[in-house]
């Protein structure tokens, strides 16, 4: 049996001594058996709401509907909730009932995979009725009896078992594989936002090509990308997607790459449909359509100044960020980088060396009104010009040079008045 913290321990011990039983549960003794260090505590227990804030006055309410609380001993916060049975689930996601029970069996019964449902107590032992021990041990996620039933219930446990897989590099069980691929139509009835919760988390994973691969394998990928990105993906898009699968764990764990390599496997305007299926933050839309609108323009700049009039587009962050991105592409479908090198070189040529941006010219508004330009939208234009100006010729970024560049295109727009 898992040895579990004192900290634990005492909590468990405080219940039993009121005549009750606790265990621990779920992820907690999973990982514990894995020899990991959890990083959240479950216990459940048999108590009625009463006894236990009478037993943990310091408690907080967490869930009034399911019975759970938050107790914290020492530097260890665990959740304790009820033993409940689970009524039907018309929704696909949550139970439209739930009773309370005073069996850990019938507990454990309505739990999603064996490994997850295994209770462990310093004082009764352990309970492992469904024998997600040895499922832990030869590396399997197995569905609690019938896993098709358990997909009924919770739909959402089909991309909950893909992310096990991602995570804990452990392979699907042949059955519950199968039931995922009978039941993955489901998905259709949960949240984007839960869908977009569990997406993230396999992309985050150790292993995200496992997770990517499995979501391909179970068509979860469709409640991911939508129908219509499916049905419409050619060949050439389905071979970078499985080439990415391969790949994506080389690239760097970071969601603002990982996700756009996604919609970098197909073409620009399935791309564009499927990145609004997910209800992305403003923030990852930005940096999904810099990835899809912006490469050709961003591959093929041949100069400084090309280069120079992208950035004063685009801004300087925005331009890392696909230098950064291309990196990443160029690993996980196996591309030449000696373009993104040249590029990489051209950038670093020129920023923070030469004029790029208004604020980089030697001359400010402030100068430009001295010398009589007082008109405020006339101030811009000039300084865009003599932006342009620098950009061809770096070398004339020089307060004296751009004064009567100035001074100039003033007598100029005077005279055409």
């Amino acid at each position: 049996m898992i040895k579990l913290p004192e900290e634990i321990v005492y909590m468990i011990q405080t219940v039993e001594d009121a005549g009750f039983e606790a265990y621990a549960v779920g992820g907690c003794v999973r990982d514990s058996v894995r020899g990991k260090q959890p990083g959240d505590w479950d216990l459940t227990s048999n108590a009625p709401d009463k006894v236990l804030e009478s037993l943990f006055p310091d408690a907080a309410i967490v869930n009034k509907k399911l019975g759970v609380m938050r107790i914290t001993r020492g530097t260890i916060t665990a959740d304790i909730a009820k033993y409940r049975i689970e009524g039907e689930y018309k929704d696909y996601r949550r139970p439209d009932t739930v009773m309370f029970t005073d069996s850990i069996e019938e507990d454990l019964q309505r739990r999603d995979f064996t490994m997850n449902a295994i209770a462990v107590s310093p004082l009764r032992g352990e309970k492992d009725p469904y024998h997600g021990r040895s499922d832990i041990q030869n590396r399997l996620i197995r569905g609690i009896g019938d896993p098709g039933l358990r997909f009924e219930e919770d739909a959402l446990r089909i991309l909950r078992g893909i992310r096990f897989a991602a995570q804990l590099d452990f392979e699907i069980e042949n059955n519950t594989l199968k039931a995922m691929k009978e039941k993955v139509r489901l998905l259709a009835n949960i949240s984007t936002e839960r869908i977009r919760e569990e997406l993230f988390k396999i992309l985050s994973a150790g292993n995200s090509g496992k997770g990517l691969s499995l979501s391909v394998e179970t068509d979860a990928l469709t409640y991911i990308l939508g129908e219509d990105c499916i049905k419409n993906a050619k060949d050439k898009e389905w071979e970078k997607l499985h080439l990415l699968a391969e790949n994506i764990d080389n690239t760097e764990c970071r969601l603002e790459f990982r996700v756009p390599l996604i919609y970098l496997c197909f073409e620009k305007n399935n791309a564009l449909k499927a990145i609004e299926v997910m209800g992305y933050s403003n923030e990852m839309k930005k940096k999904l359509g810099l990835a899809i609108d912006l490469p050709d323009e961003f591959l093929n700049i041949q100069d400084k100044i090309e280069l120079k009039r992208l950035l004063r587009r685009i801004g300087q962050n925005d331009y890392e960020y696909l230098l950064d991105l291309k990196k990443q592409q160029c690993i996980a479908f196996e591309l030449d980088d000696i373009t993104l090198k040249k590029q990489t070189a051209l950038f670093e040529s020129i920023i923070n060396k030469e004029a790029v941006f208004i604020k980089d010219l030697t001359v400010k508004g402030s100068d430009l009104k001295k010398i009589g330009i007082n008109e405020g939208t006339q101030i811009g234009q000039i300084l865009e010009v003599l932006l342009d100006f620098v950009h061809k010729e770096p070398e004339k970024n020089k307060k004296d040079i751009l004064l009567q560049k100035a001074e100039c295109l003033q007598s100029s727009r005077n005279r055409s008045i």
